[in-house]
């Protein structure tokens, strides 16, 4: 798990220390969340524009190239996605699309994002689809999925590795969620093929 500001100040910076991770023998960077955010420094939670890396680490066309260098170092890059709630602060969503929320379920960072609506399930499956395809990361970490309220069927979680399973089939593309609740539901399997999630973080240990 890897935070770029704090491990190289940025992109750039990150993969001219590639190297020295393959050497410790690290096969997969999971790096945190790197939706724009206000202000300069932010732990990556408190994001309020999924579609656009923050600035702060650099452009969009370096964090191609680390995960291209990665790659090429026979390392993976997974990214954390937070899908349960947007930032407090530069969240200007609620006023022009109000919509998106329900006072129906609250979060502990407010109102719920409302899945129940296509246009917002379509914009968060369109976000997994854009990290994985238009920058190759190899998977994804979904941030606190037990946050994420969703009565709809099937749930948005399911929708989304569903929607990448079938949109990506020649890629091994890595799903891991994070989960406070420690339900294994999305782990399980009912035939032959292969689970929609890939694993889930122990959270009783962490």
């Amino acid at each position: 798990e890897l935070h770029v500001g704090a491990f190289a100040c940025d992109y750039d910076g990150a993969r001219r220390k590639l190297d020295h991770l393959a050497g410790l023998g690290v096969t997969a960077l999971e790096i945190m969340p790197l939706s724009d955010f206000e202000g300069r420094r932010n732990w990556g939670y408190d994001g309020v524009l999924p579609f656009a890396p923050d600035a702060s680490y650099g452009r969009p066309e370096s964090l191609k190239r680390l995960i291209d260098a990665a790659h090429e170092r026979g390392l993976m890059m997974f990214l954390d996605v937070v899908y349960n709630h947007f930032g407090p602060s530069g969240n200007y969503l609620g006023l022009y699309a109000p919509q998106f929320f329900t006072e129906r379920e609250h979060t502990p960072w407010g109102a719920a994002i409302d899945f129940a609506r296509p246009a917002v399930r379509d914009y968060f499956i369109e976000n997994a689809l854009y990290w994985l395809c238009e920058y190759r990361f190899d998977g994804l970490r979904f941030d606190a999925v037990d946050q994420i309220r969703d009565s709809s069927r099937p749930h948005i979680l399911e929708e989304i590795a569903a929607t990448v399973r079938q949109r990506i089939p020649g890629r091994h593309v890595h799903l891991v969620l994070e989960n406070d609740s420690n339900t294994a539901r999305y782990l399980s399997r009912e035939d032959s093929s292969p689970p929609l999630y890939s694993a889930q973080w122990n959270d009783d240990f962490h």
